[in-house]
């Protein structure tokens, strides 16, 4: 299959392969999966204050009506219905819950992980600036405000020494999230993109989690598109570097 060249940091040797003709998008044969934070929406102190680039509802329904697509976030799905409008198919809690956005969802955690979620929520240290984000049945625990990062990250390490195997932690940009181990972002894309086999895959994340996402794709027996938001390392294939890059590459697909 032939590609052109994609530039995404404009004036550097970061590139993607993306197909060569507008006629050729328009085969309707790509499956969408994109994160939230970060990657249709810049990340910002307040969690509850990341409203999507101002061109992504337009865009994203654009999308929708061509290619089958998935918001894949680490949210809860209730919650993201605040800053989409439509009911889009989606995977939140990195993986912990499938459905639809501010409509029916489906909790795919066990009842052993939910105890212990419930249990490890009442134990969280008491530090100025930290702060808890409730997530349906798990939560997150955010750091970007205290005084002491190093200290925090130690105390965080403490309490987090005897976790449960039926839990995992995962730490992400100022932030350590707690999820039932064996759900991920990617066993959901898995499961998907087996359900489109005539669809090539197409990822853009920017999260630790979305790691489990490309890992995932990689490992299956076909094409698969892979993007990284921002510079972190990755498994990812190719790179962009924020939420105007993105709207400036999935502009091609519509």
């Amino acid at each position: 299959m032939s590609y052109c060249v994609f530039r995404i940091f404009r004036g550097s040797n970061y590139a993607i392969r993306t197909r060569n003709t507008h006629s050729q998008y328009a085969l309707r044969n790509t499956l969408f999966f994109l994160d939230y934070d970060g990657t249709l929406a810049p990340i910002v102190d307040d969690p509850e204050a990341a409203v999507p680039h101002p061109e992504a509802p337009d865009l994203l329904r654009e999308l929708e009506a061509h290619y089958p697509l998935w918001i894949v976030t680490g949210r809860d799905l209730q919650a993201l219905s605040s800053f989409l409008d439509r009911p889009y198919r989606a995977i939140g809690l990195h993986g912990a819950q499938e459905g639809i956005v501010g409509r029916e969802t489906n909790n795919l955690m066990s009842d052993a992980a939910a105890e212990a979620l419930r249990h490890l929520r009442t134990s969280v240290p008491s530090i100025e600036g930290l702060r808890v984000e409730e997530k349906d049945q798990s939560f997150a625990v955010h750091y970007r405000d205290v005084k002491d990062e190093p200290g925090t990250r130690a105390r965080l390490d403490e309490w987090l020494a005897d976790l449960p195997e039926v839990l995992d932690a995962i730490w992400g940009k100022k932030v350590v999230e707690l999820r039932p181990a064996g759900l991920t972002k990617g066993t959901a894309v898995r499961r998907i993109a087996e359900a489109h086999p005539d669809c090539v895959p197409v990822y853009l994340g920017d999260d630790v989690t979305d790691e489990d996402a490309f890992e995932a794709l990689q490992d299956m027996d076909r094409e698969a598109v892979t993007i990284k938001i921002g510079d972190d390392d990755t498994r990812a294939a190719a790179r962009l570097d924020g939420p105007d890059a993105v709207i400036e590459y999935l502009r091609q697909y519509v």
